[in-house]
């Protein structure tokens, strides 16, 4: 399957360098496939409006019950200087490992908890309050970027794989990942200003705090849902389209790849929800499909790096650098998953099977159990090596 991988890179590159020799403008190329999506959608008129429809369905009822009332407190929290009293809880124990200062412990915890892109939202929040500097606030941005836990262990586990217990085999490598990506960028030096320097507190009445967490979390909650809406149209048009899905079928026959595994990458690649629905649908193996997905997770796909964008492009974020990040963590995922659910599963081929009974909830903890201990040997070592009297 890592095969799948460099047969993307391989196409991105082709495409970059067709580009260079023809001399085409990057507004002549937005501009082609702007106009090739109106042509498609009007094609597809009705397919489009029933994918707009189950994405706002979708935004509905699993987006805004969970994402807007989590905005609207996180935003009060940051209204009342929350950040410096979660630097002081887990700045020790979230940031102090990778190497980031303890302003970064909201946006870790609210990324660790909700996924994305609430990580992405606060980390430039933060930024904009003065709380970190540009390259830790450019360094966050790959570590707080992570897929919700209600996502893998609901959506994905329970809902499409039948099997609630595969959740924690998901959960554990998209955290891993997270933290060893955090350790590949964590560099020398600490990047930030001093942990001391702390913004003043706005003042402000509890009722303007609370009408200014209401309409900053509407805002935004409004801004995914259009995004989940458009690209929900998008993955319609092109499950909708039978010759793509032939185009797929013929290369995965061709170069030796499972059924339906390239095919259900790359809508992934675009969307995760459905790539996640078709793999788990798919003929492959346990281990090879929870892999895949776990990659799909770890990368996010166009629609979630879309809405990073949303909230990082004021500043001039190199948005690049972070998708080939995100793609090295998704290939760390796989590559993790892949490892522990042939360890546990072998060659399983149904997604009902009940060989995960040896785990239990408390695998959950794992990522903040191995940021614990990498925390008290770091102080240790600090102390009993390096102290200076």
């Amino acid at each position: 399957m890592i095969s799948i991988f460099f047969l993307w890179l391989l196409i991105i590159l082709l495409i970059q360098i067709l580009f260079k020799l023809i001399n085409i403008t990057k507004n002549q190329i937005i501009c082609f496939f702007i106009s090739l999506l109106i042509i498609l959608f009007a094609v597809n008129l009705k397919v489009s409006m029933a994918a707009a429809i189950e994405g706002a369905n979708l935004w509905f009822k699993a987006m805004l019950p969970t994402l807007f009332p989590f905005l609207v407190i996180c935003n009060l929290l940051i209204s009342y200087d929350g950040i410096s009293i979660y630097s002081k809880l887990l700045g020790p124990l979230l940031c102090r490992p990778l190497g980031l200062s303890k302003n970064c412990s909201f946006p870790l915890a609210a990324s660790f908890l909700c996924g994305y892109p609430l990580g992405a939202k606060y980390c430039s929040d933060i930024y904009d309050l003065g709380y970190i500097d540009r390259k830790e606030y450019i360094r966050l941005l790959n570590i707080a970027s992570n897929c919700g836990p209600l996502f893998i262990i609901g959506s994905v586990s329970a809902a499409m794989l039948g099997n609630i217990k595969f959740g924690y085999l998901l959960l554990i490598p998209n955290y891993l990942s997270l933290i060893i990506i955090g350790f590949i960028t964590k560099g020398k030096k600490t990047l930030s200003k001093p942990t001391s320097f702390i913004p003043p507190t706005p003042n402000k009445n509890f009722g303007q705090a609370f009408k200014d967490a209401i309409e900053n979390a509407l805002t935004t909650t409004i801004s995914v849902g259009g995004f989940i809406i458009i690209f929900s149209v998008v993955i319609g048009i092109i499950k909708n389209n039978a010759p793509i899905s032939i185009i797929f079928n013929n290369i995965e026959s061709y170069i030796n790849l499972p059924k339906d595994s390239l095919y259900a990458f790359f809508l992934g690649s675009i969307e995760i929800t459905n790539g996640c629905n078709i793999l788990a649908t798919s003929s492959l193996t346990i281990p090879l499909k929870l892999s895949i997905i776990s990659f799909l997770c770890s990368f996010s796909g166009l629609s979630i790096i879309a809405q990073v964008s949303s909230f990082t492009s004021k500043h001039h974020v190199p948005i690049i650098k972070y998708i080939l990040l995100k793609f090295f963590q998704g290939i760390i995922s796989f590559l993790i998953t892949l490892g522990i659910s042939n360890f546990f599963l072998g060659s399983i081929t149904t997604s009902t099977s009940n060989t995960l009974a040896s785990l239990d909830p408390y695998m959950y903890f794992i990522p903040i159990v191995i940021l614990l201990i990498l925390a008290f040997i770091e102080f240790v070592m600090k102390n009993l090596f390096f102290h200076v009297s």
